[in-house]
């Protein structure tokens, strides 16, 4: 039967390999001044991705021994979770990065019924604090929508 357990991690590293296929086609810089490149951060990312999924894989090879029920392939989490990403990647093109992943983070912990102020402190200070890195330290345009 399929397994949700080998399926997704399985999917994953496909495409990790085939990301990593594709950041080797990024065109050189002539001029650059940073110490790494444009394929720096995908390539430990894609690489990152398929040793967890290797991880993730083997855990549950070992634990396979052990009957327990088949979870299905697709919970209603799961779909909740695709559904919010795809919403993040459109809105994110038309209002931008920073107004994007503030209304995500709120809608994320509004829907989870968090009541906890320090935890929206907390993504209102990690989103202004990536805005700001990638910004004016990295200097690298984050998505700045349609309206500006």
């Amino acid at each position: 039967m399929i397994n949700r357990n080998i399926v997704f991690p399985s999917l994953i590293i496909v495409l990790s390999a085939c990301v990593l296929f594709f950041i080797g086609q990024f065109a050189e810089p002539r001029f650059q001044d940073a110490s790494v490149d444009a394929k720096f951060f995908p390539t430990v990312i894609a690489i990152a991705q398929i040793i967890l999924c290797i991880a993730l894989i083997i855990q549950h090879k070992m634990k396979s021994g052990v009957n327990e029920e088949q979870k299905a392939i697709f919970s209603k989490m799961a779909l909740f979770g695709i559904a919010f990403i795809v919403s993040y990647a459109v809105v994110i093109q038309i209002i931008g990065y920073l107004f994007a992943s503030l209304l995500a983070f709120f809608a994320y912990l509004v829907f989870f019924k968090v009541k906890k102020p320090l935890y929206y402190i907390v993504a209102t200070a990690f989103v202004l604090g990536v805005n700001y890195l990638f910004g004016e330290v990295f200097y690298i345009a984050l998505p700045q929508g349609v309206f500006y």
